[in-house]
């Protein structure tokens, strides 16, 4: 039984966050959590107090929501105004027997040369977490990046639970508050991957589209105007960037090559490593971030993680975002921003060079 919950945002400049913060019960005691991140897009989260008293439980809430409104949040809704955050489980590393298909990067000006192909549709790319859920004898489990299994939240059960089906199989992107769903492979115990993406998406927007709030399928543009005015206001909204899908493509799990994403900053994963010798005593709040080059650690430089966010620890993979790096085996990261966002859906071998945008733009990348 939930007893008390607060919305806060917190908006200057180009920041956008939420910070939700629950006080809740259950059997008798009482515990204090709370999920942050930027507006749109998924969001860690914490149990700041669990299996104590309420007064202790209620000090703690109340000294988090006064230190947040001291750094300048302002409520936004509070006590059943709205729905709490979706949040996503800790994978349990059990692989699900499926493998999603992973986007192949492009530069835009790429992209754009599918615009008059009408075999082409576009999508926006979400800053969310992938997630494909799976519905099987009323029950609901999550699968990963990774192919692991993964607990679905309440809330979203509760939305797929009006999705008149008895056994699913969707593909999507799961952000704070929304479950963007993109394609469909199995429905009512029949295998829909051999069939081409139009068809499959034709079936997810017939039993999706208007379902539920939280359930979202994604806006398509199949003509070459409403390609080029989904970029456009791609850029005015600062999305993360746009996807290129293939409508003739059977699903294929791993790096296929048949789909592509857009992205209008460059992103990747990096293991978060100990600090060399020279920057270990600079006085700043940071972490230095590694890529394997050749099975080899590679150091690329540091980075600032700013007070609002936790410190990640040795050995964890995080995501940062960077303007670009320079070229050679000694170029490091230039402009690089660390978000909060540490990544359990990532595999190590996946932290690679590979993936970094070069200054010189003389290198492709890899799926980050």
């Amino acid at each position: 039984m939930q007893t008390e919950r607060i919305d806060l945002h917190y908006q200057h400049g180009s920041s956008d966050k939420v910070y939700h913060l629950q006080l809740e019960t259950v059997e008798g005691t009482w515990s204090v959590n709370a999920q942050w991140g930027r507006r749109g897009s998924s969001l860690q989260g914490d149990t700041k107090a669990s299996g104590v008293p309420y007064e202790e439980a209620k000090r703690i809430y109340d000294r988090v929501l006064r230190e947040k409104t001291g750094k300048g949040y302002r409520v936004a809704e509070g006590n059943g105004a709205s729905s709490p955050a979706i949040s996503l489980g800790m994978p349990t590393k059990e692989f699900s027997g499926h493998t999603p298909e992973l986007l192949t990067p492009i530069e835009e000006r790429e992209a754009l040369g599918f615009v008059p192909n009408l075999s082409w549709w576009f999508q926006q790319k979400f800053d969310g977490r992938r997630l494909a859920v799976q519905k099987q004898n009323g029950e609901y489990s999550g699968i990963n990046k990774l192919g692991q299994i993964i607990p679905v939240d309440a809330q979203l059960a509760a939305s797929l639970d009006l999705v008149e089906a008895d056994s699913f199989l969707v593909d999507g992107e799961i952000t704070d508050s929304k479950f963007y769903t993109w394609d469909i492979l199995a429905h009512n115990g029949c295998d829909l991957g051999d069939q081409p993406y139009e068809t499959r998406y034709a079936r997810l927007t017939r039993l999706f589209q208007g379902v539920h709030e939280v359930l979202r399928v994604a806006e398509t543009a199949m003509t070459p105007k409403a390609k080029r005015n989904l970029v456009a206001r791609m850029h005015d909204i600062r999305a993360e960037g746009f996807v290129c899908k293939n409508r003739n493509a059977v699903y294929a799990g791993g790096r296929s090559g048949q789909h592509f994403k857009c992205k209008f900053v460059a992103t990747a994963s990096f293991i978060v490593g100990p600090k060399p010798d020279k920057k270990a005593a600079d006085g700043h709040r940071s972490i230095a971030v590694y890529l394997l080059d050749d099975d080899q650690e590679r150091f690329m430089g540091t980075v600032g993680v700013p007070e609002r966010y936790r410190l990640p620890k040795d050995g964890q993979i995080v995501e940062v975002r960077y303007l670009y790096c320079h070229p050679g085996p000694e170029g490091k990261l230039i402009q690089a921003k660390y978000f909060g966002q540490v990544r359990d859906d990532i595999d190590r071998a996946e932290c690679s060079v590979s993936q970094l945008k070069l200054k010189a733009d003389d290198a492709e990348t890899n799926e980050s």
